[in-house]
């Protein structure tokens, strides 16, 4: 079998339950035609960072909406993954996550690095910027910013930093790094999952701060051909 064949797209999102406005008939449309474009790629299967152990209840949610008993909710999963699924005729969404605990969390590095490396914790944040969306701004515009090669890599880079927080007998950023590390590499290793065929190509909706590095462990495998998604959203 020549897996590299197989496709993956990587499509880096937003969080649409953390925005307003997102059910007014504009933004519909807008949605209506990311999806659209989205369905040039023809994927075979669409992942989505869920957790497995929630599959079983997206999907009977996914279910209904084909059915046309189900309205959908303000995620991204829903707006963008379920309307995708129909508009192809899938039977299924693909779980892909994994949320086991981390030795600390993100803010809690963040708070440690403000009270004894600002200067490191200045450094590391140079240069980030946060992309809004703004009434100005379609859904499509915003994925084409959110998947940005540039953008992503500086954000990237900001994460690869953290690991530079602490010092060499306490190595306060790698205690959540390394778990950002390990469900990174847990979402690679359930997209090849999904792989059966050299004909699979396989759609990843997925906050945007994991594209890039999903997208490296994905490349460095050499299993699949990987797709970048402003072919399809340009």
């Amino acid at each position: 079998m020549k897996w590299e064949k197989a496709k993956v797209l990587v499509l880096g999102t937003f969080h649409m339950s953390e925005h307003e406005g997102l059910y007014a008939e504009k933004r519909q449309v807008e949605i209506e035609e990311l999806v659209s474009k989205l369905a040039g790629f023809k994927p075979t299967k669409i992942a989505v960072e869920m957790v497995p152990e929630d599959g079983e209840f997206y999907n009977e949610k996914y279910k209904q909406y084909k059915l046309g008993t189900y309205e959908l909710e303000m995620n991204e999963i829903y707006q963008v993954g379920f309307r995708l699924g129909l508009k192809l005729g899938h039977n299924w969404i693909y779980p892909t996550d994994w949320m086991g605990e981390a030795e600390m969390e993100y803010g809690e590095v963040e708070k440690w690095a403000q009270d004894n490396q600002p200067e490191l914790l200045s450094e590391i944040y140079q240069g980030l910027s946060i992309l809004e969306l703004t009434e100005s701004k379609s859904i499509v515009d915003y994925y084409q910013e959110l998947n940005e090669p540039s953008w992503l890599n500086m954000l990237h880079r900001m994460y690869v930093n953290m690991a530079r927080i602490g010092d060499v007998n306490n190595n306060i950023g790698m205690k959540w790094l390394s778990w950002w590390y390990k469900r990174n590499l847990i979402m690679f290793a359930n997209l090849t999952r999904l792989i059966d065929s050299e004909e699979e190509s396989i759609l990843f909706l997925v906050g945007s701060s994991h594209s890039t590095i999903v997208n490296k462990f994905l490349e460095e495998s050499e299993i699949c051909e990987v797709v970048r998604p402003l072919n399809y959203l340009s």
